[in-house]
């Protein structure tokens, strides 16, 4: 029986990442720029200011669901669904895959953006995102092993990578949704700015 539980692994925190130089030097909340966009006027206004969190809660959405299956699966009950060890590797790898690719496409295209207003995009989830690669590297070399040789596979040293990174995936999931979120980003964007950010 594993003594990593479902629970433990999905409870979002982010006490794993250690403190940047910038938070070190930042004192109480980040400072904000004097304007703030007005609020938006129509349903329609609404709609293009949530535009950005809301399509970025649909991709996180199926990493939370994605990695709470990896978790409860991990304890051998892929079997029971007629998977072998190397079919429940290649649903792994899968997950792997399309997070690495989706935080490539951040990491390129949309953090360097919304970096040069919001330093939480050049701070924050970028270190939250090099904690996470972490975890990820050591599933990909789980997943290797367990693919070379299927006897090998241990559902407790499976669990306990997937709860090691875990509780600061599910911390980054929703703190970058709410950094997008219409109130954050009047902060620092007007409106015809947020029609024209990559997403």
């Amino acid at each position: 029986m594993s003594s990593y539980s479902l629970a433990d692994a999905i409870k979002p925190s982010r006490k794993s990442v250690p403190p940047s130089k910038a938070a070190k030097g930042r004192k109480g909340d980040i400072d904000l720029p004097d304007y703030i966009a007005p609020e938006p006027k129509t349903a329609a206004e609404r709609r293009e200011w949530d535009r950005m969190s809301s399509r970025m809660e649909g991709f996180h959405t199926y990493f939370r669901m994605s990695f709470k299956q990896l978790f409860e699966l991990a304890d051998g009950s892929f079997a029971q669904r007629g998977l072998s060890v190397k079919d429940f590797m290649s649903v792994a790898e899968d997950f792997h895959e399309h997070l690495g690719f989706h935080h490539g496409i951040e990491e390129r295209h949309i953090f360097p953006v919304l970096a040069k207003r919001m330093p939480q995009f050049r701070d924050d989830h970028q270190e939250e995102h090099d904690v996470i690669h972490k975890g990820m590297d050591e599933l990909q070399a789980l997943i290797a092993k367990y693919r070379s040789d299927p006897s090998s596979y241990s559902p407790d040293d499976f669990r306990r990578n997937l709860a090691s990174w875990g509780p600061l995936l599910f911390y980054h999931l929703d703190a970058e949704v709410e950094t997008l979120k219409p109130d954050i980003l009047r902060r620092y964007w007007t409106l015809d700015e947020v029609r024209r950010l990559p997403m």
